[in-house]
């Protein structure tokens, strides 16, 4: 990876050039989640860690290099982080009963449900112990993330029978939406970047601007996320519940929506109700104008970061990570303050 990154560097090419050596490391982990086991480490678990874009782990080396911290420091926390993420979906695939992770069968459906929940429990807990290690301040971060991303998913909206029970009754409220997606995407993004901030040695200030920063960008990259579901959803003639469900949050943030149709919807009254086909345009515009709004709150927390090559691109870096998905991408209106900087 070239010492410094040139003017017309983009944050993929700088992805490209970490990405394999955070995937070594991350292989090399792997004895540490296994060094009790009696047996080689279980195929399902190396294969949970091999596979990801890495542009958490990534948005920590670039902070640090941005602050004035090195490469090698940021390294061991950026997998940490990638380590959180792996397990997280190893128990978020089994809790949303899905059999495929990246073109591949999920851990649950290989290992039974017992051992792939206690398997994310190790790599969870190893990474707070490998943080611990390194400093106080890295184990509370760890610590803190995980317990703050299981909050957010026991609020997470599942059953479609008991969601259109709180819609009916009122205990689910439109703002949840915006809870979970900080607490579930956007603390993790918050996260990888404050250690980003604490490996290259910046003030307590300097941390927490830089864990507002990726908390926003967590934010907008849900927001596209749950955007694609609803891209998914137009091109299904029978959507199946479940899909249905997982776009009802955001029609409920987003839109004046009457929840007498939504209960109706979630209890496959109207499985394609004529009304959602006349909301969903005015939803796509409202999500893709409240991730611009995100990204660029995300650009003003970094105001005062020093004016230098990584910084330059970390101005740029949010815009590309929202449309790094596995999907075709989605037009965001421009954000200038994140092109030009301040």
């Amino acid at each position: 990876m070239p010492r410094n990154v040139k003017g017309d560097t983009k944050f993929a090419d700088y992805w490209r050039s970490i990405r394999t050596q955070l995937d070594q490391e991350l292989m090399r982990w792997v004895s540490e989640f296994s060094r009790d086991f009696s047996t080689e480490p279980p195929e399902p678990m190396r294969q949970a860690l091999e596979d990801g874009k890495r542009v958490r782990g990534c948005l920590t080396c670039l902070i640090s290099q941005a602050l004035g911290g090195g490469i090698t420091a940021a390294i061991p926390r950026a997998v940490a982080i990638e380590c959180i993420q792996a397990a997280c979906l190893i128990h978020d695939d089994y809790v949303d009963q899905d059999t495929t992770r990246r073109n591949r069968r999920a851990t649950w459906t290989m290992e039974g449900p017992r051992k792939a929940v206690l398997l994310g429990d190790i790599i969870f807990a190893t990474a707070i112990q490998k943080m611990f290690e390194l400093s106080r301040a890295d184990g509370i971060v760890i610590a803190q993330t995980i317990a703050t991303i299981a909050k957010g998913a026991y609020q997470e909206p599942l059953n479609p029978e008991d969601f259109a029970t709180a819609i009916a009754n009122k205990s689910y409220q439109p703002e949840t939406y915006n809870q979970i997606i900080h607490l579930k995407t956007g603390t993790l993004f918050g996260a990888a970047a404050k250690l980003g901030a604490i490996a290259a040695g910046a003030s307590l200030g300097t941390a927490a601007h830089a864990f507002e920063f990726g908390a926003r960008l967590g934010e907008a990259y849900q927001i596209m996320d749950d955007l694609h579901d609803i891209f998914e959803l137009e091109q299904q003639r029978n959507s199946p519940q479940v899909k249905i469900t997982s776009i009802v949050p955001a029609l409920l943030y987003f839109l004046p929506v009457d929840g007498h149709d939504l209960v109706r919807l979630l209890k496959k009254q109207e499985a394609r109700a004529g009304w959602i086909e006349e909301a969903l345009p005015n939803l796509k515009r409202r999500m893709r104008d409240e991730i611009s709004v995100r990204l660029n709150r995300a650009a003003n927390e970094i105001e005062d970061f020093p004016d230098n090559s990584y910084t330059r691109l970390l101005r740029t870096a949010p815009a590309e990570i929202v449309h790094m998905m596995e999907v075709q991408p989605v037009a965001i209106p421009a954000a200038p303050n994140i092109i030009s900087g301040r």
